[in-house]
């Protein structure tokens, strides 16, 4: 039976790939501070940022394949993105055996392209559509940190490794709160009991250039995909639903 260590199981990304890999048949452990019941996964409590903790709770563990993402808040995520992929990438490797970890799976996102909280969308961008292939940005990114990270420890190790650059990701995922789905069904609930407008609450740009979505089942059919096919080995992926939109179309429709 393979084996699925899923860091970060509580959300959006990783309940959804935990519920792909259950279904598929995987052995899944699901890693979180606060690890909610999921069907079919062992919870593994555990804090990104306590690495001798982290090695306590998961030195029995072998054969994994990992799902690296932080959940903290701006100011720690530097820090916890990059301890993320360091740990994700050793410290499942039980007794320092190389091949026991067969591949390991980043999920970063469109910051890659425009830059993190501090200096998005600045300086010489590149050109849409993003590609795969596009060099990195001349600014310090912890999306950089965390690859820089994996690609090591893969050399080192001697597993595959991809990386999974979605858009804004929309799934279900109790009590995580950074969820545009979430948000929008509370600002609708709010709207509607207190008789208010339902006004867009992003800015004019918002409202009139094109965008996408990526699903969390889409991101999950492909991490599955990519960890398990050998000609995806070693390789990054943006991931969308594909059906681009402007918000000054699909608001009314979300209206409705």
């Amino acid at each position: 039976m393979n084996t699925a260590l899923i860091v970060g199981v509580t959300g959006i990304a990783g309940s959804a790939l935990a519920e792909s890999l259950v279904a598929d048949g995987w052995k899944v452990l699901g890693l979180a501070r606060n690890p909610e019941r999921q069907e079919g996964v062992k919870p593994i409590a555990a804090d990104l940022l306590d690495e001798a903790a982290l090695r306590g709770s998961c030195q029995a563990q072998s054969r994994c394949t990992c799902s690296s993402r932080a959940g903290c808040d701006r100011t720690q995520r530097p820090r916890a993105s990059v301890s993320t992929a360091r740990w994700s990438a050793t410290s499942s490797r039980p007794s320092g055996r190389r091949g026991s970890v067969r591949h390991v799976a980043l999920v970063t996102g469109l910051k890659h392209y425009l830059g993190p909280f501090e200096a998005y969308g600045k300086g010489d961008l590149p050109k849409t559509p993003f590609r795969e292939n596009q060099g990195r940005l001349d600014v310090a990114n912890f999306y950089y940190a965390q690859e820089d990270e994996l690609f090591a420890a893969a050399k080192r190790d001697g597993f595959t490794r991809s990386v999974h650059r979605a858009h804004t990701v929309i799934g279900k995922a109790v009590g995580n709160a950074m969820n545009m789905g979430t948000t929008l069904a509370v600002h609708a609930t709010i709207c509607k009991e207190t008789g208010r407008p339902f006004l867009f609450p992003g800015s004019l740009a918002q409202w009139e250039s094109l965008t996408d979505m990526t699903d969390a089942h889409q991101l999950a059919a492909q991490m599955l995909w990519a960890a398990t096919t050998p000609e995806a080995a070693d390789t990054a992926f943006n991931i969308v639903n594909g059906d681009v939109y402007r918000w000054s179309w699909m608001w009314g429709r979300i209206a409705e």
